[in-house]
Parts: C-alpha cells; structure tokens; sequence
C-alpha cells in the first residue's frame, strides 16, 4: 500500500515527532506542505493529512495542499497534535468536498506555548511521549492492517 502523510509542523515540531516515529517503521512519503504546494497525490492508496491546531484549525497550508492536490474517491486519515483540544473540521470540510473516505483520526497532546499558554510556561510539556507515539504508531498499523472500503 502506497502511502503520504502531508503534515505542518510550525511551533514545537509535535506534530513532526508523530510522524517521524510512524515513518521509522513504515514506508511512508512524508510531504511537509509548507514547502511543496503541488504533488500529484494519485499514486497513493492512503494519504495522511498531519497538523498541529492553529486558532482551530489545521494549518493553512495542509488545508490548502489538500484543497489543491486531492483528488476525489481517496482513502484518507487524520493526525493533530494540540494544546487546548483535538479538532478536525476544516480538514474535514475538504475531504467531503472532494468526496473522499476519512477511515481514521488520531490525535494527541502536543507541547503548546502559543498566546495566553505562554504566559504559565505553555501546556501539555512533555507530549507528544513516548505513550503518544506508540499509540501513533498502533493507530496507523490498524489502518495499513485492515482492508479499507470506500463508501
């Protein structure tokens, strides 16, 4: 199975650990969208989209590569790292306009110093942890595992 993770990992690189260790193991194209704004994504079976929350969202530019590259009927799952809470709807809001199956979502606490966090020394230090990357590492050997249907 022929598989990308396209991720945005700005601040504190949690997102980037996340990632990383899955790549460790797997044979994974890592594609950080704030440097390759073009990719044809049809060769892949299962792409990733991976990003910390910015204000509520996924990054920009993982929104952005995903608006411009996916193509419809693909497998996808979801990664964020995050300080105040998991969230996935601007990332899903493009996946279901381009008509595409989300078949998993994996989120974690993510070191956070960003606006009023950096006022106590940030949020969650330490994460993502060795725990966290396991369970990365688990969810995504489930998806690789399981035969994948598209709706």
């Amino acid at each position: 199975m022929k598989t990308a993770i396209v991720y945005a990992s700005v601040h504190h690189g949690n997102t980037k650990k996340i990632i990383d260790e899955i790549a460790k193991t797997n044979d994974v194209e890592l594609i950080d969208a704030t440097q390759t704004v073009e990719k044809d994504l049809a060769e892949y079976d299962l792409i990733g989209f991976a990003s910390g929350v910015y204000g509520g969202k996924f990054h920009q530019s993982v929104l952005k590569f995903a608006s411009v590259n996916l193509t419809d009927n693909k497998n996808v799952f979801l990664i964020c790292t995050y300080g105040g809470r998991p969230v996935f709807k601007s990332i899903e809001q493009v996946i279901a306009y381009k008509h595409d199956n989300i078949v998993g979502r994996f989120s974690c606490k993510g070191f956070d110093t960003f606006g009023p966090f950096k006022l106590i020394g940030g949020v969650s230090k330490g994460h993502p942890d060795e725990k966290d990357l396991v369970a990365a590492v688990e969810f995504y050997n489930g998806l690789t595992e399981q035969p994948v249907f598209l709706k």
